[in-house]
């Protein structure tokens, strides 16, 4: 210190007393940032960053295009602006919103949605969940293999996923907000953190009721690897809660009615019960089912992306079975595409078997090495083949509206002048634009039932739509027929009609 209490600056007191420079030298300044800023962090978060901004850049210019559709984005984007204003029936679904799926999570969303959030901030919201997973993975791969840098690549892996990036492409679904949290949930019980666990699992299990019986499968995981008590409180709780909210809460919200995907089992009954019930008993004829070529295609499609590894980790498997069943027995082809959300649970299984089966096999520096390269060639070539990336062939295959539609200027004058509030039946690929209100419905909904809730039961009363807002161009015979009866009748009349986007009033 100086005479009068000052601290002296030490680089002054070095040039006055003739002494070595005490401010570190370049090489120790770039060491000491090479220490404190971690390229294994640096380079999983650049990753992450950039999977981010690719996805959520494409899918806003997707919805600003209108590329987005009804079929998940509109019934979810009503369904949280009805849920923030303390009003539950989802019209673009024709059913409750938790009777639709008990989709708890979105709770938390709607506090947003009261403060004007819309579709561009649940494209955020999904693709930051998905975003973390890679942290999810990494953290778990560190662990199992000993290796940073390798963890990095598996979290590559993840990330250059085929079904992964179109989920994303698919804007939005509470599936896929499930992922992040059941990759933490893995690998939190493979660490021996049960808070974090706890927290990881609730939140997975509050995405979907589907997701409770994946949770239950690490219980069974936890139980055979020696936290008994643990496993079995996490099988008890999470089975419970599949079957209160399965065949309690969504049947009391539907009138009594079972839940709307209980009919997409047709070659085995009706009802979960009744399906694992018929599958027991027929188990020959279910075998036959699992394995016709469409099925065994899209094993195929699923396990390519990780080099087939997953197969080595059988028990892990467990995790990917309850949907992966569900997918192959179901008479619903969808669920048998790799690109949507009925795969995200699969998907998630699979993931942790690979890092688990690198484990296995990688009892080595070198074998484990060599392994991550494969799986991390095989989800390089099946992203180029099959995704939906910037770097994949089928990125300009029409699948992202790249070009913008000359027309896109009509919809967005039509959606304009639609007054806020009022009922409309809209055409799919225009109602996520007009979901702030109470009834906005699937057109030709409510006039023929195509997608309203069970069966069209509680179809509504057409007398109630107040406007259309439909695109000539998408009509099938049916439609055409419908818009010329409602308009020759006098019964609505033309407010707008432009390369071929038509907003009709009743009068």
């Amino acid at each position: 210190m100086g005479d009068n209490g000052a601290v002296a600056d030490p680089v002054q007191v070095a040039e006055e007393r003739n002494l070595p420079d005490p401010r570190p030298s370049a090489a120790a300044r770039s060491r000491r940032w090479v220490t404190h800023r971690d390229p294994v962090r640096w380079v999983l978060g650049a990753m992450v960053g950039v999977w981010s901004a690719v996805f959520v850049t494409l899918g806003w210019i997707r919805h600003a295009r209108f590329g987005t559709l009804a079929f998940d984005l509109g019934i979810y984007d009503q369904g949280l602006w009805l849920l923030s204003n303390f009003k539950m029936f989802d019209t673009v679904k024709g059913l409750p919103l938790f009777g639709h799926h008990m989709n708890l999570v979105l709770v938390l969303l709607a506090p947003f949605y009261r403060l004007g959030a819309g579709p561009e901030f649940l494209l955020v919201v999904q693709v930051a969940a998905q975003a973390s997973g890679a942290v999810a993975v990494f953290l778990l791969a560190r662990d199992r293999l000993a290796d940073r840098w390798l963890a990095v690549v598996l979290a590559a892996v993840l990330l250059l996923n085929p079904t992964y990036q179109f989920l994303a492409w698919e804007f939005f679904h509470p599936d896929a907000l499930a992922i992040a949290p059941l990759l933490f949930a893995y690998w939190a019980s493979r660490a021996e953190r049960w808070g974090w666990f706890a927290l990881a699992a609730v939140l997975a299990v509050a995405c979907k009721e589907d997701v409770a019986p994946a949770v239950a499968a690490i219980g069974i995981l936890i139980l055979v690897r020696g936290h008994r008590r643990i496993g079995a409180a996490v099988v008890v709780a999470t089975t419970g809660w599949f079957l209160l909210a399965t065949r309690v809460l969504m049947p009391a919200l539907l009138g009594g009615l079972r839940p709307f995907y209980d009919s997409y089992f047709s070659e085995f009954g009706q009802g979960f019960a009744n399906v694992a019930g018929n599958v027991i008993a027929h188990p020959v004829r279910a075998l036959k089912a699992a394995t016709r070529d469409d099925r065994l295609s899209y094993y195929r499609m699923m396990l390519a992306p990780f080099a087939f590894l997953p197969l080595i980790a059988l028990p892990t498997m467990l995790i990917a079975v309850p949907m992966l069943a569900v997918n192959a027995l179901t008479s619903f082809p969808y669920a048998r595409d790799y690109r949507y959300h009925y795969s995200a649970l699969v998907f998630t299984g699979l993931m942790i078997a690979t890092v688990e089966a690198v484990a296995i096999l990688g009892r080595r520096p070198g074998a484990r090495r060599f392994l991550v390269g494969l799986v991390a060639a095989t989800a390089l070539a099946t992203t180029v083949a099959w995704g939906p990336s910037p770097i994949g062939v089928k990125f300009h295959s029409g699948i992202w509206p790249l070009d913008a539609d000359p027309r896109n200027g009509a919809r967005r004058a039509a959606v304009a002048m639609l007054p806020e509030g009022e009922s409309v039946s809209a055409i799919y690929n225009l109602v996520p634009h007009v979901t702030r209100r109470d009834q906005v419905y699937d057109f030709p909904e409510p006039w023929k039932q195509v997608n309203w809730g069970i069966a069209g039961e509680g179809m509504h009363d057409p007398a109630g739509v107040r406007w259309l807002l439909v695109d000539r161009r998408l009509f099938n015979a049916y439609d055409q027929a419908l818009v010329g009866r409602l308009l020759a009748t006098g019964e609505f009349v033309v407010r707008f009609d432009r390369s071929g986007i038509l907003l009709a009033e009743r009068r």
